[in-house]
Order: C-alpha cells, then sequence, then structure tokens
C-alpha cells in the first residue's frame, strides 16, 4: 500500500485513460496545483480530503484541500455545490456516471442475463469499474483475482462502492465468460450504444480497472492484463478508499481546512452543530478494555477545541476507567465549530458509540484495505517439500460442506489394505509427518531430505514469482493430482506486532506461525490474490511460517504477502 507522503504527491499527477478524446462538459476555470502551476479544471466534488477536478472527458486531477487557500476553498464550494446530492435509490441517481447504467445493469444467473432492480440499492459514492475492449489482451483469470478485494470492500464499507463490468465483447458468444455472482453487476451490451460517459473509457485493448467518482471522475485506475497489474490496482485503490474513509485521522488536517472555510459561506443565514472529524478510538482496544457504548456530551469551544466533557450515567465504561477516557476524547477529538449565521460560535456535540459483537475476520479484512497493514515484510524465498501422494478417494468422499463452510468427510473404507497405503492415511489433510513433534520442529535448510513413510523427499528453494510460488514448476498438469505439499519461510521482525496474511491457495490449506496453527480450511479453489486475511501475532525477533498446501486436480500453488501494522 502506498505510505501517505507518496499518496499526496500522486494526488497532483493527472490522470488520462487511452480511448476517445473528448472534452470536458463544462467550461474550465483556472487553479493552482501543490507547486504553485496553474491548470484548468472544472470543480467536480470534494470528496474526503481530495478537491477534484475534472480536466478532460477522461481525465482528472486531484489534490490535498490544504493545497487551496481559504478563498479557493469557498470558490470551489460555490461551484460544485448545486450538484444532486446522493441519492438514497440508485434508480433515482443524478450523479453523471452512475444515473447512465440505471436501467442497463444485469447479472449473470446460470449463464443469463437478468436485469438488477436498483430501487433496492443506494446509489454508490464510488465506482469499481472493470472495462474490457473487443481486442482483449488479458484473459478472464487475471480479472477472477478481483473477486477477494471486491468481496472484501463491500463488506468493510458496505453500500459506498458498486463493482460494474463493461465489455464492448458480446458476451455469452464463447469469446468471453461472465463474471458470476452477486458482488458483479453488468452493463447490458445490448444497452451500451447511449452511455456516452462511460463510453469514453473503454480501452483500445484489453482490461483497464477504475475507481471513479459517482460523478465519473476518476480516482485512480490501471491495466489489468495479468495478475501484477491486478495486484498493483487492488493496493492503489485500496490506499485511495482508505484516504477517503472519514474515519480516517491521518485527512482530519485536509477535511478541517476546507470545512471552515465554506462552513460560514453554507450557513451564512442559518446555523448548525460541530462536526467530529474522525473517529477517536480503535474498537479492539476499547473491547479490550472492558468499554461496551461511550455516550458522552462535548462542549466544543468556538476554536474548535474541546472545552469540556461530561461522560453519561448509560456509558458502559469500568469507574476505574472513566478519567482516563475523560482525558482521551480531551486529546484526541478533532472538531470544526458549530457555526450561526457565518460566525463560528461554541457549541455541545453528543458523542454516542457502541461497541459491537468481536468480528475477527471482519477486523482482518478492514485492517488489509484501511491503512492499518501498512508495511509489507518482504518473503523473499521459500523452501518447499513435495509430492507426498495421495489416492482420490481421500478427497472423493464429501459428506456436507457446512453453513460457516466447513467441510465434512466420508469415512473411506479400504476392501483391499494395499489400495490405500500408510502414506495416504499419515498424509492427509488431517496429519502430517511431524504431528508428534510439532510443526515448531520444521526447521529445513535447502537439500535437506526428509523421509515421509518411506518416500525421501528434498527441500528445494524457490523464488516466488509476485508472491506466487508454484508447485507444480515444470511439471504438466495432471503428472501432480492428488498431492499434498509444504511451504517453509523465516523472516525477522523488529518488535512484537500484529501481522496479517494475505493469502490465496490451489487447493487445501493449513498455515502455521511459529509452531502454532492459525488457519485450517479445506477447500477446493483456484489461487486468487489475497483470498483470505489471515491474522497473526509476530514475536521480535525470527519468526517462521508454514504452509500445507493439498492439490485435488489440476494447478497447485499459492500466493502470499505479509503485512505489519503501520506507525
Amino acid at each position: 500500500m502506498l505510505p501517505l507522503r507518496w499518496f499526496f504527491l500522486l494526488c497532483a499527477v493527472s490522470l488520462s485513460f487511452a480511448g476517445v478524446s473528448a472534452g470536458a462538459d463544462s467550461p474550465m476555470t483556472e487553479w493552482k496545483d501543490p507547486k504553485g502551476a496553474v491548470f484548468r479544471g472544472e470543480p467536480a466534488e470534494a470528496l474526503g480530503p481530495l478537491a477534484l477536478f475534472r480536466t478532460g472527458g477522461t481525465s482528472s486531477k486531484f489534490m490535498p484541500m490544504r493545497v487551496l487557500s481559504p478563498e479557493d476553498c469557498v470558490r470551489f464550494y460555490q461551484a460544485v455545490a448545486g450538484r444532486p446530492a446522493r441519492a438514497a435509490k440508485w434508480s433515482e441517481a443524478q450523479g453523471r456516471a452512475t444515473a447512465e447504467f440505471v436501467g442497463r445493469l444485469v447479472r449473470s444467473d446460470g449463464g443469463k442475463l437478468k436485469p438488477v432492480d436498483l430501487t433496492g440499492l443506494p446509489e454508490p459514492e464510488l465506482l469499481l469499474v472493470v472495462f474490457r475492449s473487443r481486442q482483449s489482451g488479458g484473459s478472464w483469470l487475471m480479472v477472477d483475482n478481483l473477486g477477494p478485494f471486491i468481496g472484501r470492500i463491500q463488506r468493510v464499507y458496505p453500500g459506498r462502492v458498486a463493482t460494474v463490468f463493461m465489455s464492448t465483447w458480446e458476451m455469452g458468444s464463447g469469446g468471453l465468460s461472465l463474471p458470476s455472482g452477486r458482488n458483479w453487476l453488468i452493463v447490458d451490451p445490448k444497452k451500451q450504444a447511449d452511455m456516452k460517459l462511460m463510453s469514453r473509457f473503454v480501452p483500445g485493448g484489453g482490461f483497464v480497472m477504475m475507481l471513479m467518482t459517482r460523478e465519473g471522475v476518476p480516482l485512480f485506475g490501471a491495466p489489468a492484463n495479468d495478475v501484477v497489474e491486478v495486484m498493483r490496482f487492488v493496493d492503489g485503490a485500496s490506499d485511495m478508499l482508505w484516504q477517503l474513509n472519514p474515519a480516517n485521522p491521518r485527512t482530519a488536517r485536509d477535511r478541517a481546512h476546507y470545512l471552515r472555510a465554506v462552513r460560514p459561506v453554507e450557513f451564512a443565514a442559518g446555523k448548525t452543530g460541530p462536526l467530529l472529524l474522525a473517529d477517536m478510538f480503535r474498537v479492539e482496544g476499547l473491547r479490550q478494555n472492558g468499554i461496551a457504548s461511550i455516550e458522552a456530551k462535548i462542549a466544543v469551544a468556538a476554536d474548535g477545541k474541546v472545552a469540556g466533557v461530561e461522560l453519561l450515567p448509560e456509558a458502559e465504561i469500568p469507574a476505574p476507567l472513566r478519567p482516563a477516557m475523560i482525558e482521551a476524547i480531551r486529546r484526541s477529538a478533532a472538531f470544526v465549530p458549530a457555526v450561526e449565521n457565518g460566525v463560528p460560535v461554541a457549541g455541545s456535540y453528543d458523542y454516542s458509540f457502541k461497541v459491537g459483537p468481536a468480528d475477527k475476520q471482519l477486523a482482518a479484512d478492514a485492517a488489509w484495505v484501511n491503512g492499518e497493514a501498512r508495511v509489507e515484510v518482504p518473503l523473499k524465498s521459500w523452501l518447499i517439500l513435495k509430492p507426498v501422494k495421495v489416492p482420490e478417494q481421500v478427497f472423493g468422499g464429501i459428506d456436507r460442506v457446512g453453513s460457516d463452510g466447513t467441510v465434512m468427510m466420508k469415512a473411506v473404507t479400504a476392501g483391499d489394505p494395499n489400495k490405500i497405503s500408510k502414506a495416504s492415511q499419515v498424509n492427509s489433510f488431517n496429519n502430517d509427518w511431524f504431528t508428534e513433534a510439532g510443526a515448531g520442529s520444521v526447521r529445513p535448510s535447502a537439500g535437506d531430505k526428509q523421509e515421509v513413510d518411506g518416500t525421501k523427499l528434498v527441500w528445494k528453494k524457490v523464488t516466488p514469482e509476485d508472491a506466487l510460488v508454484d508447485f507444480l514448476g515444470n511439471a504438466d498438469i495432471g503428472d501432480l493430482d492428488y498431492c499434498i505439499g509444504y511451504a517453509w519461510t523465516e523472516f525477522e521482525s523488529a518488535a512484537d506486532t500484529d501481522a496479517w496474511l494475505g493469502i490465496g491457495s490451489d487447493d487445501g490449506l493449513k498455515i502455521w506461525l511459529n509452531g502454532e496453527l492459525v488457519n485450517d480450511q479445506w477447500v477446493q479453489r483456484t489461487s486468487k490474490l489475497d483470498d483470505d486475511v489471515v491474522p497473526l501475532r509476530l514475536k521480535k525477533g525470527r519468526n517462521q511460517i508454514l504452509i500445507k498446501i493439498q492439490n485435488m486436480k489440476g494447478r497447485w500453488s499459492f500466493t502470499a504477502r505479509l503485512r505489519v501494522r503501520g506507525s
């Protein structure tokens, strides 16, 4: 993910996408960028900490609000004040981009395209659009790596981001498989001709992914013709979403700069209360301290500083922590003041925060996309041990799949004991040669030999290619069906810290960290980028990860990316 300092440097760079050359829809006016250079652009939207400008039919420019003078903040506000507000129903959307999709969206159901009822969906704040031209240079397998990311951002930012697939290729005719699942909306190919705004972004060839506003202003875009390009897009889009997240405390300065300038104009003949700029607390920290809810009345001075804090009786905070909570609110709360008839005044803010039940997976997903998991830890090489052959019948007896995804296997009875060897049983998914000694005893070096039920295998060093470790190597698909393999790596951590492992596997997966089993799932799937995000706790010094991948048929691989909490 891009560090914040680099993000703001990139904000000043104009985004432009190849395709149809078209002018902007409104007259341009002059503005200054962070370096003081003059550019011409149409104010499009004040989005979080960013001022967005449309600079052409398919290009934009955006920069931190603090770059604008207070006078230019007011000029920007007046230019965008007449734009329609975000609609409660997508069917009533008036955003330039979102309105073009009304009546044109379908979903794939059993290979057939069926209309989508947009009356039950809110108008999205942002759109993630995948464009594909007839002259495609990529494959759907690459774009399929977007699936985990799309599901993740829809869980973390519910209702904010909609994912749309738009193709000039006639779908379902053998040239393109249809993206399936509830996460994907598809533009009906028969209704694209009069989409004047969105058709501008269709590339001359291949796939292009784009994150844009409901007004059709591009925020981040990239080609998507291989996994590396998908990875770059996923990381860049995640960083952008985090910058736009109202809960991000790092952007409070920019939002405060803009709001302090424009609220006196907006409420020149009225009044409004103080506005809290960012969440004050991490839910995990509150939960660990036994805090179930915070209810407080906060006095905010005319300069936006906290003048007083009163915890209300209904606040569920252990008595010994109440004084510390009052002090924490004083220190961490960031406000813009109340305004009455164009003048900042003192005001009162009612703060209410409920700590819901723990959801470890949602917390891990949020950390991966919202900025907590900021620092990449390179996993430069792995030692792999393969292949441990397992008969097909070990895989074939699925009894049922539980609602939580747990796979229940039928018992396998061997009429002839020679048909299922000791290796088949000991090295099945639920058993390992090191079971008695523990996973922590596995400390291989390249070239070490490991005997597994009479078969001698060798640990071999491999260098991942774009986070992918391929167990097939030079073998043909089919040569290594029904096999088990292991991968081991070691790395250094500067401190005891939270970490997250983004991993995809083909197929079944087990993960041990420093000898402790932290993930165990028997699944049949293709290896996708960050399919799972597994929370970890690293220790200071050397840490070891051991992974077991059980292949059913076809490709056999995993992808792994490790991140730790940034400062």
